[in-house]
């Protein structure tokens, strides 16, 4: 029974911290050659990508180069890069890999 209780106690509990993170990469379609290539390669986010022309008018007043890429953990943007001059992205996946790993775990404060 005492077991039957802690995996219970354990299964709520990782229910309950359980985060999504999303991976939302927006480009144009005439700039596709441009698309970042290793988005396959984040792992722990559902990717998601999207044209610019497709967007409602509140989005594509945010957005001021494309192609460009948000990270969200549940509905909180954690990250966020924008295409240079030349219209890519320039950032290893390793380094969005890391924004998804660092904000994984978040540090709950008590106050007693």
């Amino acid at each position: 029974m005492k077991k039957l209780v802690v995996l219970i106690a354990l299964f709520v509990f990782a229910i309950s911290n359980s985060q999504e993170f999303t991976v939302l990469h927006i480009n144009s379609s005439w700039n596709s050659r441009n698309d970042y290539k290793d988005l396959n390669e984040i792992r722990g986010a559902k990717v998601i990508t999207a044209l610019l022309e497709e967007q409602s008018s509140v989005v594509k007043s945010q957005i001021k180069s494309v192609p460009v890429i948000f990270i969200y953990r549940d509905r909180s943007l954690i990250g966020r890069w924008d295409a240079d001059i030349s219209l890519t992205i320039k950032v290893p996946v390793e380094e969005l890999q890391n924004v998804v790993n660092r904000n994984r775990y978040r540090r709950v404060t008590s106050y007693d």
